[in-house]
């Protein structure tokens, strides 16, 4: 399989879990008629200016996988104005609340190089706390990721993963 083939992969594994993930992680704490699950069926069902809203709200109110999903909407630019900073900063505080998602969308904003600067050893790095969050296609990225690092760089991104996991997950 040729580098484009595989990042195209790859890129489908993060988007195509990304609303599953939204969808059964934490599966006791979404309910239905809830507001996060409100805007969860309105992101399902396309109507992406209508999750921005209720998330919006969720989010002030520090609701952490809103505040995900809210970040995908910034990354891809549905329903909000496609603002790469605003969905880095939302997925870092998504992340502080171990949301899967979060961690695998940082990966892949670090391994694109959008909003950031390309970095295949910080895309391993958070990769690697998405695998430790329990997401289930980070396994397979990781080490696809790992391709592109030395043996040295990935024990470095693995030392990184493991102190921002001590110092952000108390």
């Amino acid at each position: 399989m040729g580098y484009f083939a595989k990042h195209l992969v790859i890129i489908n594994v993060i988007f195509s879990l990304a609303s599953f993930t939204m969808t059964t992680e934490g599966r006791g704490e979404i309910k239905q008629g809830s507001e996060f699950f409100q805007g969860l069926t309105a992101y399902n069902l396309g109507k992406y200016g209508k999750a921005a809203v209720i998330w919006s709200r969720l989010a002030e109110n520090g609701h952490a996988k809103a505040k995900s999903g809210l970040g995908t909407l910034y990354y891809t630019g549905s329903g909000v104005p496609r603002d790469f900073s605003r969905a880095r900063e939302l997925f870092l505080a998504a992340a502080q609340a171990n949301i899967p998602q979060a961690h695998m969308f940082l990966s892949l904003m670090y391994r694109r190089g959008d909003g950031v600067r390309q970095s295949y050893l910080l895309s391993y790095m958070w990769c690697d706390n998405a695998v430790g969050a329990g997401h289930e296609g980070a396994t397979y990225v990781v080490q696809e990721i790992a391709e592109h690092l030395s043996g040295k760089e990935v024990h470095e991104a693995k030392r990184l993963a493991s102190e921002w996991r001590e110092i952000n997950l108390k």
